[in-house]
């Protein structure tokens, strides 16, 4: 059984914000078109016809997903799919008002639905309205406070720019092991375009021409070319690699517990 503990849909690019040491980099770059919603329904419909299962599938972005103007739709597309994973995830900076229509589709759907709210005390009066309308509608929510003295995680880590280290094997085998998305989560799964990558920085740096294309580092759902199986293989082969080659181009601060690299979230540019 091939199972993915966490596979996230990249739905926007483009925020609200301009959060200096955005993981993204989406304030310094142009933004994709918004995935549409049969977009999302052609990705995860082949995503199922390749893994098992899923066990949390997240609606995210590299910017805020509450800006989408066709979340709601969103959600109940990847509703279609509910038996073949355990949970939904939305993620929001807080400051962005819930519609009504969105409202009434994570009602309907709460005994499945997680939020994580972000409160960056950027807009302190919107962020608070957001947390209250979700929870007095019973619905599901992870708070994540970012601001003050005491910050989840202890704030944010700097992934750098996007020149080589130039590591040795050791070393690369040493960011991949001791990385959060490694060692807490067992893979970050994320796509925008059907091409899985096992994290942020590997995907958003290939989108962006940041990093070299390397297509052993990824899983492409949408190449026809590619049968069930070497996809299946594919994705196990990523999974126990000892690294990736975006390590060579990351800080490997990622989940780091010294609190000297880690700094206050969203500071606004």
């Amino acid at each position: 059984m091939l199972r993915l503990g966490k596979f996230s849909l990249i739905i926007v690019t483009r925020c609200n914000l301009r959060c200096r040491l955005c993981c993204e980099y989406v304030p310094q770059n142009k933004a994709f078109p918004d995935m549409t919603v049969e977009e999302a329904n052609k990705i995860l419909s082949a995503a199922f016809a390749v893994v098992d299962r899923i066990g949390t599938l997240h609606l995210t972005g590299g910017g805020e997903p509450f800006l989408h103007p066709q979340l709601a739709g969103l959600v109940e597309t990847a509703m279609e799919y509910k038996d073949r994973f355990d949970r939904l995830m939305l993620f929001t900076n807080s400051t962005i008002p819930v519609s009504n229509e969105l409202l009434d589709v994570i009602k309907r759907y709460k005994e499945k639905i997680l939020v994580q709210t972000s409160l960056y005390n950027v807009r302190p009066d919107q962020e608070e309205a957001t947390l209250k309308l979700l929870t007095e509608n019973k619905v599901t929510c992870k708070v994540e406070k970012y601001y003050g003295d005491d910050q989840s995680f202890g704030g944010w880590v700097d992934f750098g720019g996007w020149e080589p280290y130039r590591r040795s094997a050791a070393e690369l085998e040493k960011v991949f092991r001791t990385c959060s998305v490694t060692r807490v989560l067992q893979g970050n799964w994320r796509t925008r375009d059907g091409k899985v990558h096992w994290c942020t920085r590997s995907q958003r740096g290939m989108e962006l021409g940041r990093l070299p294309n390397n297509a052993d580092d990824y899983v492409d759902l949408l190449d026809p070319f590619e049968s069930r199986e070497t996809k299946r293989a594919k994705f196990l082969k990523i999974g126990n690699a000892k690294y990736i080659s975006a390590c060579e181009y990351c800080s490997g601060d990622a989940g780091t517990l010294e609190l000297t690299k880690r700094y206050p979230a969203a500071e606004q540019l």
